[in-house]
């Protein structure tokens, strides 16, 4: 099951901090199919959406993204007829703008044919613009020598409701990977959760605390689980919780995406426990010292210790610079985003929610 592979990724954070103190599918177009004919051409333009680079080599500028454009040209003349991107431009105004290069793992990108009578091909095209502005695409046949052929001309929208839409469901892996957050590491409610990742809530927050369980009992050297007050383990483990809840802080935006999976990029500003350890060793020295006892045993301390933990815990403070790293996230079937447990980022990700 993903949840428990998930709940053991997502322990790492709370061994540390207590060793510390121990010790699928498309996205909707924006743009309804749009057909203009030529004098050996039929050009239709099917689709439109906002998307992002599939690699962090494109540098979007600020408020820009991806305009994709599916396209397709049937021959309609007696005559062979060259296809290429080099057909289309795109203008915003009297601007032209920029294709980009996208690898195309699907290979949907428009490619270069030549069309015999009544054939057809499509793909997709990929520019560089500004979000929510107007474009027009052009369409212009090869010619040679003195043959001048008058451009075909397609208006798109960016800044209508549907084209907008689809820019917004560019933040979805962001917001899956914080919603992912959220029901683990924050121990706080995320309504969209399993909308945005597929995933059922209750299972992984299920296997998470029961897992914590495990996890702080084996963190501290405990062998015997009789031993340990489980009402104070969930009461520390809770601590945890609020902890990073209310002092760690992350935000998230979305870098790259392709059909099968995504990057986002994480900012976390994390706890800074690095001086939990300290204070706990040093109450329970005190503890041993006001018993008037002459010896305590190791399974005496553990239950005060855990008392301890959870109070000195509640101490830690946000640390003063923060930490940005990349997550993978993989897209499923049915276009929800889900966390790549097998990649090196998620554990790198929640590990700097914390700074020992």
């Amino acid at each position: 099951m993903r949840s428990k592979k998930f709940f053991l990724m997502m322990l790492l954070m709370i061994v540390a901090v207590i060793s510390a103190a121990c010790g699928g599918n498309e996205s909707a177009s924006g743009e309804k199919e749009d057909t203009k004919k030529a004098d050996n051409a039929e050009v239709k333009v099917l689709s439109s959406e906002y998307t992002l680079p599939d690699d962090s080599t494109t540098k979007l500028g600020e408020n820009e993204l991806v305009l994709k454009v599916k396209v397709s040209i049937k021959n309609t003349g007696k005559e062979p007829l060259a296809v290429s991107k080099r057909s289309f431009s795109l203008y915003q105004g009297d601007s032209k703008v920029s294709d980009v290069s996208i690898y195309d793992e699907r290979n949907e990108r428009l490619t270069t044919a030549t069309l015999n009578t009544d054939k057809s091909v499509e793909g997709y095209l990929y520019y560089q613009g500004e979000k929510g502005k107007k474009f027009q695409l052009e369409y212009a046949p090869e010619t040679y020598g003195d043959e001048k052929v008058d451009p075909i001309e397609f208006t798109i929208d960016g800044g209508s409701d549907d084209m907008l839409n689809t820019a917004k469901k560019l933040d979805d892996p962001a917001k899956a990977l914080l919603a992912y957050t959220d029901i683990t590491l924050f121990g706080k409610d995320n309504a969209d959760f399993e909308k945005l990742t597929g995933e059922n809530k209750r299972e992984i927050v299920t296997d998470y605390l029961e897992g914590g369980q495990k996890s702080l009992i084996k963190s501290m050297g405990i062998y015997n689980e009789d031993q340990v007050d489980k009402k104070k383990l969930n009461k520390l483990l809770s601590t945890i919780q609020n902890v990073y809840q209310d002092k760690a802080k992350v935000k998230a935006v979305t870098k790259t995406i392709t059909s099968e999976e995504a990057t986002v990029e994480a900012t976390v500003t994390p706890i800074d426990s690095s001086d939990t350890q300290k204070r706990v060793q040093k109450r329970m020295e005190e503890y041993v010292k006001d018993s008037g006892k002459d010896y305590i045993s190791r399974d005496e301390l553990i239950n005060p210790t855990i008392d301890v933990m959870a109070e000195e815990l509640k101490k830690v403070e946000t640390a003063s610079s923060d930490k940005t790293v990349e997550v993978k996230m993989n897209k499923t079937k049915d276009g929800k985003w889900q966390l790549d447990l097998e990649d090196y980022s998620t554990e790198d990700y929640f590990n700097s929610f914390f700074k020992n």
